[in-house]
């Protein structure tokens, strides 16, 4: 009974590994992608939790509610991801922020469970990315970026993410609890792979932007 119990609260605790993503993100200056990956975690690990045994009463909105922010964190959380990857320039940076965040909202809202949720995203940041990078080549006729990020951060990255929907869409029949707790893990790796090592945006030394109670609250 305790085994079967623990197993149903697996996909709850898996959850919980967004949070050392969001961590990562913040200490690398990413506050944004750090909150997005706060949020997918909140919302899908309560809605992990109304289908465990005896947890109903965490289920503080609608399950349908609940079940609709978990896929729309986890959408935007792959687009934001893969925008910091890229490391467009503001203006752009900003304006493409905002068009995943608002085009996926609609899409999920017809369709949650399709294909095109993540697909759409991905293939979109994939074909941005691409273009901006030959452009760089073609500028400094050679290798852009750095040969470690290739190595380091986009074919790792690449392959934990490749994992994570393949265990989503094609393998969860297997046993639910166990493959999308993989499925939990293998993107949040995925995150903290594709993410930069450092925001270059978010300054340095003494002016260095640091995400606290203070600046949330609009203090300093």
């Amino acid at each position: 009974m305790g085994a079967l119990i623990a197993k149903m609260l697996l996909p709850t605790i898996s959850s919980l590994v967004f949070l050392p993503a969001a961590s990562v993100a913040t200490k690398r200056g990413f506050h944004m992608e750090a909150m997005v990956y706060f949020f997918t975690m909140f919302f899908t690990s309560i809605y992990h939790a109304c289908d465990g045994p005896g947890l109903s009463v965490l289920c503080f909105m609608k399950y349908e509610i609940l079940e609709y922010f978990s896929v729309y964190g986890t959408s935007v959380s792959i687009w934001v991801t893969l925008l910091a990857l890229g490391d467009f320039e503001e203006p752009k940076r900003s304006t493409l922020t905002m068009f995943g965040v608002l085009t996926s909202a609609v899409r999920i809202y017809q369709d949650r469970w399709g294909y095109g949720i993540y697909s759409g995203p991905i293939g979109t940041a994939v074909l941005m990315i691409t273009v901006k990078w030959l452009q760089k080549m073609k500028e400094k006729k050679g290798l852009y970026p750095d040969k470690s990020v290739y190595t380091q951060q986009v074919g790792p990255g690449c392959c934990f993410g490749a994992l994570a929907l393949m265990l989503r869409f094609y393998f969860e029949e297997w046993d639910y609890a166990y493959v999308h707790s993989f499925y939990h893990l293998s993107l949040a790796v995925s995150f903290v792979l594709l993410l930069p090592k450092k925001n270059r945006y978010a300054g340095t030394g003494r002016n260095v932007a640091k995400l606290n109670c203070y600046t949330l609250c609009c203090c300093v």
